[in-house]
């Protein structure tokens, strides 16, 4: 059965955080330096590109949900917008989907690394998602449903930090899928 994105609790968020890192170790752990770096094309990502732009995309996400939940942050105008938080949250969710065909250019604060990436990338996303999850599970619930956060990436979007995570982690499906298809790509050094 699918994974239904939209409506992920924080235990779910962190069950789900869990699942990625545990996939991810599986799917690259035997993979070394030149084969997490290897590309299908030029234009395509390499594994771990993939995970490095993770990382990159999840610190910009955490710095945002950081600040919308200081109480001594004054609120934007879009934080203030009673509608749009929740329209924009399920969009991007939507958007993110591990299924979902249109491809996006990832802003520059996300942008993975464009040379060589060392082969600790893996066991840093790892470390990273078992961080991730422990700050998923130090969250009060119901502040992460209510405190609307201003996306990192585009100024006038707005949703909740418990939408937040559901984005984190229905873009880190995406991306790790992606990587999983570059290694049963024509070409992957064996």
């Amino acid at each position: 059965m699918p994974t239904d994105y939209l409506n992920l609790s924080l235990g779910d968020v962190r069950a789900e955080l869990g699942a990625i890192a545990r996939d991810a170790q599986a799917a690259f752990a035997a993979l070394d330096g030149p084969r997490l770096n290897w590309r299908p094309s030029a234009t395509q990502w390499s594994v771990a590109q993939c995970l490095d732009h993770l990382l990159n995309a999840n610190r910009e996400m955490f710095e945002a949900m950081d600040a919308a939940l200081d109480p001594a942050r004054p609120r934007s105008v879009w934080q203030r917008l009673p509608v749009l938080p929740r329209l924009f949250g399920r969009a991007l969710i939507r958007s993110q989907r591990p299924e979902a065909t249109r491809k996006f250019t990832a802003p520059q604060a996300a942008q993975p690394a464009s040379s060589a990436i060392d082969a600790g990338i893996l066991e840093r996303f790892v470390e990273a998602q078992h961080a991730a999850a422990a700050r998923a599970g130090a969250l009060d619930p119901a502040a992460a449903a209510r405190t609307v956060m201003v996306s990192p990436f585009v100024a006038f979007i707005t949703y909740t930090v418990l939408d937040g995570w559901r984005v984190i982690v229905t873009h880190e499906h995406r991306h790790v899928e992606q990587a999983r298809r570059v290694t049963q790509a024509p070409g992957f050094p064996a």
